[in-house]
């Protein structure tokens, strides 16, 4: 069977999953599946359902709209979600029994988050209220709903964005941010509300940004991510732990110097997944983004860490079983679309749950990307190569140089239906994390852009001069400030070098938007490269 070539319009045929969470009593996953309306040239995305014993797949939403972040109810009876269909996100409750959906909020601006309530029939929300004295400023507030009255209660209030974090499994304490102006004072603090006294306590420092929290399954316990900002926005994010009985804090991950989280650039940035998951023997379970990989990482309270998933991958969500035993991946590699995986723990076991894109895989030519390493001005410079998907020996080709502009992301071992797309195009493509990119040291992500250009410079003519079939002639640079000067100096050592101006794709563009912006660049290339 002969393969195509990837095309923009593929876009439309690739399927995304996200948000894995596993019941509470371990034996299904609910997920959102998304995939495009090309009718409507929109984002659909539906709430499904795997047994995990049987591998049987549901789907249990239907209709236009966006399901967002589905949680179990603490008896596993019901999910709840959020569902926008083009305004706002409502928060819903889906029954198990009968299948029934529930609409528990009619906030004008919507909701941002929720977090069940241990006893089931109230959910906590976050939710803009707009002052009483004005018609237009609001700050972020959070409230009970009850489930049957849908009536909403708010416990906090004031001139301040209250983000609610995380709820104690007694229902006794919730976990919440506290900011103002970003721009004037970027830094969130984390508070310990006491539901029966409303009192609160500051769980941080001040000076600090925090972000998601967890508590342990006893309640004694509150891990969280956050940066005390030494290095600003380029700080490595750490996990850190607070005990309650002890009133002691501690940074769990001081001996890392890698960031925690997902910070890398990819098809999946709407995946937002949890901060930090703990297990009932005290085990926690996060990511961590390191050299090229987002890895799922076990760590114990006395220290010990180590990665729990296997490299050369992108795990973008997940979900772990509260023994520990098995975790769920939402998972991709840069030959492989985004879909589920049942991974055992202790014996590294790799099980597909899903395979929505294997049509895809079997019908069109993806081309694997060779991995480089050059030498940096702080430390060895990571990068991939990907030849022409026509390839031949002896042949040359034009190359696409891919930059992006942000320090706090990385390029990854993920799947990018761009690159491939280029490929395919008959172009090589090679793209690389200077100083300045996330993902490596401390020191690294901290370099000036003195730094970044000349790790970028080093890499490209590096890779320019080992790789005999580049046609050196026929180069052109992607990106946006970084790109347009790194391309001048590239001329000024009389390498000859188009610098084509384009941001990287964002998901929140409408499909024909993507899909049009994708095809006049690949056009632009063919006819100027």
């Amino acid at each position: 069977m002969v393969k195509k070539v990837v095309e923009s319009s593929d876009l439309t045929k690739l399927i995304s999953v996200t948000d894995p969470q596993i019941s509470p009593d371990g034996k299904r996953v609910v997920f959102v599946r998304t995939q495009i309306d090309e009718k409507e040239n929109t984002y659909t995305t539906h709430l499904y359902h795997i047994d995990l014993k049987t591998g049987q797949q549901s789907q249990w939403t239907n209709g236009a709209g966006r399901v967002l972040s589905p949680r179990w109810s603490t008896d596993g009876t019901a999910v709840a979600f959020l569902f926008d269909r083009g305004k706002e996100k409502q928060l819903f409750v889906l029954s198990i029994a009968d299948g029934k959906m529930n609409r528990l909020t009619r906030f004008e601006n919507g909701v941002d988050r929720f977090e069940w309530a241990p006893c089931g029939t109230k959910i906590w929300i976050n939710a803009a209220v707009k002052k009483e004295d004005t018609q237009s400023q609001s700050y972020s507030q959070i409230g009970l709903v009850d489930h049957e009255s849908k009536s909403v209660e708010f416990v906090t209030q004031g001139n301040f964005n209250h983000h609610l974090k995380a709820v104690s499994h007694d229902g006794e304490k919730i976990v919440f941010g506290l900011t103002g102006n970003l721009q004037k004072n970027p830094h969130q603090p984390l508070y310990l509300y006491d539901t029966k006294t409303a009192q609160q306590t500051m769980l941080t420092e001040g000076q600090g940004y925090f972000n998601d929290a967890a508590f342990s399954h006893d309640d004694s316990k509150i891990a969280y991510t956050g940066s005390m900002r030494y290095y600003g926005d380029v700080t490595h994010t750490e996990l850190y732990i607070a005990d309650l009985l002890t009133n002691t804090r501690f940074c769990l991950t001081e001996g890392m110097d890698a960031p925690i989280g997902d910070y890398a650039i990819s098809d999946y940035k709407k995946a937002v997944a949890p901060a930090v998951v703990w297990t009932k023997d005290d085990h926690l379970y996060f990511q961590v983004s390191t050299m090229g990989d987002v890895r799922l990482y076990f760590a114990s309270l006395d220290g010990m860490i180590f990665p729990a998933s296997p490299d050369m991958e992108h795990v973008y969500d997940y979900d772990v079983s509260r023994d520990g035993v098995y975790a769920v991946l939402a998972s991709s590699n840069p030959i492989q679309p985004g879909e589920l995986h049942r991974l055992t723990i202790t014996t590294g076991e790799y099980q597909a749950l899903t395979s929505f894109n294997q049509k895809f895989m079997e019908d069109t030519e993806l081309v694997q990307a060779q991995t480089t390493f050059t030498t940096g001005s702080i430390d060895v410079v990571h990068g991939w190569l990907i030849k022409p998907a026509s390839f031949e020996e002896g042949q040359n080709y034009p190359l696409i140089i891919k930059v992006h502009d942000t320090p706090h992301e990385m390029f990854a071992n993920t799947f990018s239906l761009e690159m491939q797309l280029y490929a395919a195009s008959g172009f090589g493509i090679f793209y690389v994390n200077p100083s300045g990119s996330q993902g490596y040291s401390q020191e690294f992500a901290a370099a000036s852009r003195d730094f970044t250009y000349k790790d970028l410079l080093s890499a490209i003519t590096d890779t320019v001069e080992s790789a005999d079939w580049i046609d050196v002639s026929r180069i052109a640079v992607l990106g946006e400030e970084v790109a347009e000067q790194v391309t001048l100096k590239l001329k000024s050592m009389n390498i000859a070098t188009t610098f084509v101006h384009f941001p990287d794709l964002s998901r929140t563009d409408t499909p024909n938007h993507r899909i049009a912006r994708l095809e006049k660049i690949v056009n632009w290339l063919a006819d100027n490269v």
